[in-house]
């Protein structure tokens, strides 16, 4: 059996994942990410003062979009988080999503790759 004939053989029995499989994934993730972000919407409505942080955090964020899938020895979930305010700290979040995705991909994980700010502020011209 040459090399070739190997390979084909690993591929076939370990199931390669193909970029159209890529493409159902990363539709998944930020399927699952926007329900998390829902709930978490929802949820919020409950919340009093002691979650004014958490409050903030939430809704601070327009919208969680998957940028990047990159697989070796985990999955490593890249996401644009776009924002409405100059917040940098995601943690509440960001510790939420991931703990909801793994219970549906073992061995992932979702990190920040970019903050892009959506605000409409314009400073204010004085003169």
């Amino acid at each position: 059996m040459n090399l070739q004939e190997q390979i084909s053989r690993i591929k076939e029995v370990m199931g390669v994942i193909t970029e159209v499989d890529d493409d159902k994934l990363k539709k998944f993730i930020q399927k699952r990410i926007n329900k998390i972000m829902a709930e978490l919407r929802e949820e919020s409505e409950d919340w009093g003062l002691g979650e004014m942080d958490e409050l903030d955090e939430l809704n601070s964020i327009e919208k969680i979009e998957i940028d990047r899938i990159i697989r070796f020895t985990r999955m490593d979930i890249y996401v644009n988080i776009f924002v409405n305010s100059d917040r940098e700290d995601f943690d509440n979040v960001m510790s939420t999503i991931n703990y909801k995705i793994q219970q549906y991909i073992p061995n992932s994980f979702v990190q920040i790759d970019d903050i892009i700010d959506n605000s409409d502020f314009e400073p204010e011209i004085n003169g």
